[in-house]
């Protein structure tokens, strides 16, 4: 792991996550702090997929208008149409 500058940050946790994040700081030998790095890492820095745009070739375009619903406000008034709020 890089050891980049760090800058201090407070803040308020519940009791329980204050219980679990203090056994697991026991449990580990890490710091609170390390932890609480740690699971930003994993959850809001980890790599994530990239978003592929679709190539012509796609299959799923063979579905753009396949269907017909015979009413002509139908993208207008699509939630109307699904949810019955006609």
């Amino acid at each position: 792991m890089y050891m980049a500058k760090k800058v201090r940050t407070q803040l308020y946790l519940t009791q329980e996550q204050r219980k679990v994040l203090e056994k697991q700081s026991r449990l580990t030998g890490k710091s609170a702090g390390e932890l609480v790095r740690e699971a930003v890492d994993e959850v809001y820095l980890r790599e994530r997929p990239q978003e592929r745009q679709l190539s012509k070739e796609d299959p799923i375009w063979g579905l753009v208008g396949a269907g017909s619903s015979g009413e002509a406000d139908i993208s207008a008034r699509h939630d109307d149409y699904l949810y019955g709020n006609r």
